[in-house]
């Protein structure tokens, strides 16, 4: 798969610079493509590439804001008149025009991502607002989350997150996460799921920095429908995955269950990297109980100063009926991504159920010699 960097291609940048020239006679689509992919263009990443289309176009575009929004608002609009469509993420840079051109000048700052947000969010930019004008940014964010318009709404939860990927950090968030709850209370069961999601996504971040404080505000939530249940286990996900009790309880799984049989057999235990490990597990309920079992597995990663890291992956849940036997096949793969460097050696991978963690086996990682 392609990098998500390429996504700016020469193609793209091209036809980003002819929009802009219709917004803005002095811009020659060519020499922008020109300036955009100066050297160390190659060496650049997402970020850093996202950073250079915002810089050349401050350049073409001097502040301040005031100035430049009428220009952003119709490259947007034509940029939609040509079939591009809203919440589009290789737009986000025009985000980052108003952290370069506007730190200065809140309100303008503020009117104009509530309208930038729509097309490509402005969770990273707002960030800056909260490092320069913190209390000014928070009562936006409270306004912003009665907005009529739900990408406006996320934005509020989505830009406020204790430990937002990518996002520059702030540490009164990260200090004091409650400071948004009014937020969440707005929001966790908002009518649009992209809201909703948001806000059980910034719940997530809080349970990692304080856990009592989510398992105190889903325990009162759960039940009110299917729906809305579904986004507070994507609230509690990291707390379940830890084999938090309070959390595991919440949605009926017994933490006291025991299988009355498992089986559990690592198929390959020498695994190339890039190949898949591949295993099998073997679940026998016992003779009179009926269980809802929520089934994962654990691997431990060896990381480069010899200690390990651990994940864990879902296998799905299901009800075991009295005597009931099930067999899950699964591959995982061991293929280099972006968010994990694999080092060869010894790894282990064990089965969880209901938060209990079985049959820790071992398995070793080694390179293609070829």
């Amino acid at each position: 798969m392609e990098p998500l960097k390429e996504m700016y291609s020469r193609e793209w940048v091209l036809g980003l610079g002819n929009q802009l020239a219709k917004v803005d006679s002095k811009i020659n689509p060519l020499t922008f493509q020109k300036q955009v992919f100066a050297s160390p263009w190659k060496e650049m990443e997402l970020k850093e590439r996202i950073n250079r289309l915002s810089e050349v176009l401050v350049e073409h575009w001097p502040g301040p804001l005031s100035k430049i929004y009428p220009k952003l608002f119709k490259l947007i609009e034509n940029l939609r008149s040509h079939g591009v469509s809203d919440f589009n993420f290789p737009y986000i840079f025009l985000n980052d025009i108003v952290t370069k051109s506007g730190l200065n000048d809140f309100d303008t700052s503020m009117k104009v991502l509530e309208k930038l947000t729509v097309f490509s969010s402005a969770e990273f930019a707002i960030r800056f607002f909260y490092k320069h004008h913190f209390d000014q940014t928070l009562k936006q964010m409270y306004d912003w989350s009665k907005h009529k318009e739900p990408m406006v709404r996320r934005l509020a939860s989505e830009g406020s997150r204790p430990m937002l990927p990518w996002g520059i950090g702030i540490p009164e968030i990260k200090t004091n996460p409650e400071i948004h709850l009014p937020i969440i209370e707005s929001l966790w069961d908002d009518k649009d799921e992209i809201v909703r999601r948001s806000a059980a996504n910034h719940l997530n971040d809080i349970s990692k920095l304080k856990p009592d404080l989510v398992l105190e505000f889903c325990k009162t939530r759960i039940g009110k429908s299917k729906e809305l249940d579904k986004n507070l286990k994507h609230s509690l996900r990291t707390l379940l995955k830890k084999g938090n009790t309070k959390a595991l309880s919440f949605f009926s799984y017994d933490t006291q269950w025991k299988p009355a049989k498992i089986k559990f057999d690592v198929i390959n235990k020498k695994v190339k990297i890039g190949d898949s490990i591949e295993f099998t597990v073997s679940i026998s309920q016992t003779l009179k109980d009926e269980t809802k079992v929520r089934m994962e597995y654990k691997i431990g990663f060896l990381l480069s100063n010899g200690s390990y890291g651990y994940k864990v992956f879902q296998l799905g849940e299901r009800n075991l009926f009295p005597n009931e036997k099930i067999k899950i096949s699964k591959k995982h793969s061991m293929a280099p991504i972006t968010t994990r460097v694999y080092y060869p050696g010894i790894h282990t991978i064990s089965i969880l159920l209901n938060g209990n963690e079985y049959k820790t086996q071992k398995f070793e990682l080694i390179r293609d010699r070829k």
